[in-house]
């Protein structure tokens, strides 16, 4: 019995260390053993502001691994603490040790500072709800993002509302085609609608020279004139500079007598007896000028399409048309001092230029819709709004731009924006106004 049972207890034993041998994890075998990723970090892409609904910018994590031919056995899930986010692998490469994967999150409602956290497992299968219960986690990464507020419907009005302007910092008052007289005697936090500046109700587009003194335009180029910051209006003694119904893009009131206007084929105006009769000084071209503003004393500056630009130095008796290579059409013109100013138009134009429009500079700025209001609180802080909702903040000048908001992201189709002080814009659209609120990160 003992030599009959010792030679099968040797044998016994001389299986189990072959057997112990084929499963040792560094000669290749269980591949949740078989190799670990020796860390994780993110190269891009932690900690943005984004947008709910709206893809971030590509995430890219370096996952560093110690076997190079597993590579293509690594697979990822996510968890995040907010409860409507996607996070998808949007591809992965080998390099140097590493896999980099990259990842586009979309936010959704509800988490203002949510967090996601992404694991890495190996020979397992992608799995949608994490990996199966045999399955090891190798390692995890979190990746952190700010969600900003959007534009804000703050109030509803009736027709469609074409202009909004603040005289002063306290009242503000809005119009359009069948919209009556919106106004607000408290900076804009409360509004109500009074009647129109007319029985046709027919508001355009409004100018004002001061807190009381000021004008609305309204069909075929005619006006009506408050001297009481918009309470009432009366029809002036009048003569359109220029005919047809919205011939003119834009007027500038100095006062109640001399008034600038521009508008349809290059036409630019200028009246100092109240719109009673008017000094033509425009161009004979196709181009259409929309934006028009006054620095100081005695300078214009009007700007339109195809990039053009026209500057008066003498109170708009005479004007020339100013050197930019840019087709963009342009809708607003914007300066700080006599000679540092911006004009800003479609497709997120911008222009810049420090010696009173002697030469232009494109500056990038990131956006897709049209500029249609810049504004800058000194020489160094400023922001620009489109159309399209877009805001971007520059903090040097107008030599770079951020972007503090998306496109579509409450906010769509803005006809005017007024950035009404470093906190809080306002905006109209459709028959609404708009808020967008700026101490926000």
């Amino acid at each position: 019995m003992t030599f009959t049972t010792r030679p099968r207890l040797l044998l016994l034993l001389l299986l189990c260390i072959l057997g112990c041998k084929k499963n040792n994890p560094s000669k290749g075998g269980d591949p949740n053993t078989n190799s670990a990723a020796t860390g994780m970090t993110v190269v891009n892409g932690n900690n943005q502001f984004g947008y709910v609904g709206h893809p971030m910018d590509t995430i890219v994590i370096k996952v560093s691994i110690s076997n190079a031919a597993d590579s293509s056995r690594y697979a990822y899930y996510f968890h995040s603490t907010g409860t409507q986010d996607a996070f998808n692998i949007a591809g992965e490469h080998y390099s140097n040790g590493a896999i980099y994967v990259q990842a586009i999150w979309t936010p959704g409602a509800g988490n203002s500072a949510p967090v996601v956290t992404l694991y890495s497992y190996i020979g397992c299968g992608i799995s949608f709800n994490g990996p199966p219960a045999a399955c090891k986690t190798l390692d995890s990464v979190k990746i952190s993002a700010t969600i900003r507020k959007p534009w804000v419907n703050y109030f509803s009005a009736q027709g469609a509302l074409t202009d909004l302007q603040f005289p002063d910092a306290n009242h503000g008052i809005a119009t359009g085609d069948q919209a009556g007289i919106i106004r607000s005697a408290d900076g804009g936090k409360t509004w109500t609608i009074g009647p129109p500046a007319r029985t046709a109700n027919d508001g355009q587009m409004m100018a004002f020279a001061g807190p009381d003194t000021g004008m609305m335009v309204v069909t075929n180029n005619y006006v009506m004139i408050t001297t009481d910051g918009g309470q009432t209006f009366t029809q002036p003694n009048w003569t359109a500079a220029f005919e047809g119904d919205r011939s003119s893009g834009a007027y500038y009131m100095a006062s109640r007598n001399v008034i600038y206007t521009v508008g349809w084929r290059g036409q630019i105006a200028k009246t100092i007896d109240g719109g009673i009769s008017w000094n033509q000084v425009g161009f004979n071209f196709l181009n259409d000028f929309s934006g028009l503003t006054v620095v100081g004393k005695d300078t214009l500056y009007a700007v339109g399409d195809v990039g053009k630009i026209a500057r008066s130095t003498d109170a708009g008796d005479t004007w020339q048309i100013q050197p930019i290579q840019l087709n963009n059409y342009l809708d607003c013109v914007y300066f700080i001092t006599n000679n540092f100013g911006f004009a800003g138009g479609q497709y997120g134009a911008l222009i810049r230029t420090t010696d009173g429009g002697g030469h232009w500079a494109i500056i990038k700025t990131g956006l897709l819709f049209p500029v249609i209001t810049i504004r800058f609180f000194n020489s160094q802080h400023g922001f620009i709004v489109t159309s399209g909702g877009e805001i971007a903040e520059s903090t040097d000048g107008g030599l770079t731009w951020a972007k503090r908001n998306t496109d579509n992201y409450g906010a769509a189709e803005l006809v005017k924006a007024i950035v009404k002080d470093p906190t809080i814009i306002y905006g109209i659209q459709e028959s609404n106004i708009y808020t967008y609120d700026l101490t926000q990160p």
